[in-house]
């Protein structure tokens, strides 16, 4: 399965209030369904649709990545028995037109917009759940108190065919 796996913090950590995404927005107009993870943080095969509002729901409006944070399924969203937070998610890119862009994340704090084009079916939304700290920042990056690539502070986008297909 090619595909790439780049990490971003559109605010290149220097957001004073946080070193987290949670403040990045985020919008997949075309992706209304997603794969269910499972608690090996593997896609089940299941395919889910996002009621409006809830935490997997970025077709409906622009959310913030972390506006259901406070929601108690928030921690294991993405499978592995509740010990990841956030995204790790493949959601299915539908009825997109040729060329139009099926991903917007931006940064508030930054203002940088990042938009997304592709032609694969879908894309992982992975929020860094895993980073333990031990990833150092580029020399450019980071504040005097942030050196490292912390949890739930840098975004990976991955355009792909389904994860895991082969077996489902």
């Amino acid at each position: 399965m090619l595909t790439q796996h780049t990490y971003f913090n559109l605010d290149a950590y220097k957001d004073p209030s946080t070193s987290k995404i949670w403040n990045h927005t985020i919008q997949l107009p075309y992706s209304k369904r997603y794969l269910e993870a499972g608690e090996d943080a593997v896609p089940t095969g299941k395919i889910l649709t996002a009621a409006p509002g809830s935490i997997n729901d970025f077709a409906s409006t622009t959310f913030a990545l972390g506006h259901a944070q406070n929601d108690p399924t928030f921690s294991g969203n993405c499978g592995a028995g509740g010990r990841c937070e956030g995204y790790n998610n493949f959601w299915l890119i539908e009825g997109a037109p040729k060329d139009a862009v099926v991903l917007t994340l931006a940064s508030p704090f930054s203002g940088i917009k990042a938009d997304l084009r592709t032609d694969q079916v879908g894309a992982v939304i992975y929020t860094c759940n895993w980073m333990d700290g031990s990833a150092a920042l580029k020399s450019t990056q980071g504040t005097t108190t942030t050196k490292t690539v912390g949890r739930s502070s840098c975004i990976a986008i991955e355009a792909q065919d389904f994860p895991d297909g082969i077996n489902q």
